[in-house]
């Protein structure tokens, strides 16, 4: 029973770094990390397992050398594959609602997400200081913010003049244009950025667009990951 509960525990601070984990934990990549977690789980499982039958019968050694078996092959594939395990998992703990849209920064500044299961890359970005969630779109123009997080991040709905026409898939409408004083995407930072307020109703999503993606290095999709890299100052 105490190897079973540990092991539980262990699944749970499995969940805890895909929800909250950094780019490293004491120096642990967070895939690695994962992959620790859950094998331990598995062999405590085991170990428990184990103990529980202090008088094993013939059957009993059998089953466990066929469990162990079955375990190490497990172990052998998940590492091999740990990536891939690694970010459906996340996904599944951040459509569960745990955690905000994480992206993973590379010591070379490079800032990387995972595609949702709605199939969107979604960034959390730091708006005059605000963190607010932001939806990846080559095709918008510029940024465009919701009524709600304009308000949030500082802008007065009295102060904003929608003069600027944009076309919707709902048909042509009318944006207030302004510009945020500071955008933050993990390390990559940008000043003074030409962006949008839809009007109130109109948008469900902040998008991350033009204004900003024209303004980096390169950014590009490796499968299921959205790569994007800062211009060198």
């Amino acid at each position: 029973m105490v190897g079973s509960a540990t092991a539980l525990v262990l699944v749970f601070a499995a969940s805890a770094v895909l929800a909250w984990g950094g780019p490293a934990i004491a120096g642990v990549p967070p895939r690695e990390a994962v992959s620790l977690l859950l094998f331990g789980a598995v062999a405590l499982w085991l170990t428990g397992w184990a103990v529980e039958r202090s008088r094993p019968t013939l059957r009993d050694m059998a089953g466990a050398v066929v469990m162990w078996a079955i375990f190490v092959i497990s172990l052998t594939a998940v590492y091999v594959r740990r990536d891939d395990v690694y970010d459906g998992m996340r996904n599944f703990v951040e459509e569960l609602g745990y955690g905000p849209p994480a992206a993973i920064v590379s010591e070379g500044g490079e800032v990387t997400v995972t595609r949702r299961r709605d199939g969107h890359f979604r960034f959390e970005i730091d708006v005059n200081g605000k963190p607010s969630s932001f939806l990846f779109d080559t095709g918008a123009s510029s940024v465009v913010l919701t009524a709600e997080t304009a308000e949030l991040v500082g802008f007065k709905p009295s102060d904003l003049r929608f003069v600027s026409p944009v076309q919707t898939a709902n048909g042509r409408t009318m944006t207030a244009p302004v510009v945020i004083d500071r955008l933050a995407i993990g390390p990559i930072i940008f000043t003074r950025v030409s962006a949008l307020v839809a009007r109130p109703g109109l948008l469900t999503d902040n998008l991350l667009g033009q204004s900003v993606l024209g303004r980096l290095e390169s950014y590009e999709v490796r499968g299921s990951r959205l790569v994007l890299r800062a211009r060198k100052s």
